[in-house]
């Protein structure tokens, strides 16, 4: 999480602040039916042997963390 720290400061910067931050490195890359050695791993797997880095954690974590900010109540953000 440093990083972010690091991008936090760096974006107080007048020429900083005019420009959005770009969430799509790896978009596209990803895949459901990621296998390694035998071993399937379920979910959107990013595979950066092949894409070298993605932002797919973050798209993740900002994807869920909308889901709970829309949810009306717990239930609604549960699996089917």
């Amino acid at each position: 999480m440093e990083n972010w720290n690091y991008a936090h400061a760096a974006s107080r910067g007048t020429i900083a602040r005019q420009y959005p931050y770009n969430y799509e490195m790896g978009l596209g890359r990803a895949t459901q039916s990621f296998e390694d050695h035998g071993l399937a791993f379920p979910g959107v797997i990013c595979d950066v042997t092949n894409a070298n880095a993605s932002e797919s954690n973050q798209r993740g974590f900002y994807g869920r963390w909308s889901q709970f900010m829309e949810a009306r109540s717990w239930t609604e953000l549960m699996p089917p």
